[in-house]
């Protein structure tokens, strides 16, 4: 799995009791909802666990995109380099970086961490082209996360 330019800190259970841990506590999370452990287990399989200090860099606007991200801990900025604006500040349970995966376009956006992040890097090609039977599932909570998100952009717009 290639990791973005400043990967941090590569995490990983030290045991199965650890893993059932992570695993109930992932479930709460929209993303993991619909899997069971055995799913989520298997996406855990394709995904390292990466600690960043606060303030540093996951990917820069224009990188190329193989990894997806979902926040374990702390928060997360998306940001425009080209405007300086940012477009989301995210936490705990949500995702982001798919649009690259999905698409093999550069990245759209900078993704920095605000506070010390945890977060997991999915190897979303590895997921989407080995294992079709998660990629249903995944795909369609990608797919209503942008639709939420055009939805709110729309939004946004019309107040304009």
């Amino acid at each position: 799995m290639r990791m973005p330019r400043a990967a941090g800190k590569k995490l990983s259970p030290n045991d199965k009791n650890d893993q059932r841990k992570l695993v109930a506590r992932l479930v709460k999370y929209e993303l993991f909802s619909t899997f069971s452990y055995e799913e989520i287990s298997l996406l855990l399989f394709c995904s390292e666990r990466i600690s960043f200090p606060g303030k540093e860099v996951i990917f820069r606007e224009g990188d190329t995109g193989d990894n997806f991200f979902a926040i374990l801990e702390g928060r997360v900025e998306i940001r425009r380099e080209t405007s300086g604006k940012t477009l989301a500040l995210l936490g705990p349970g949500e995702v982001f970086g798919e649009m690259a995966v999905l698409d093999n376009q550069p990245r759209s956006a900078t993704a920095l961490t605000v506070v010390p992040t945890e977060l997991f890097a999915f190897d979303g090609h590895r997921l989407l082209d080995d294992f079709p039977h998660l990629s249903v599932k995944l795909l369609r909570y990608l797919a209503r996360e942008l639709s939420r998100r055009l939805r709110e952009a729309d939004m946004l717009i019309d107040r304009c």
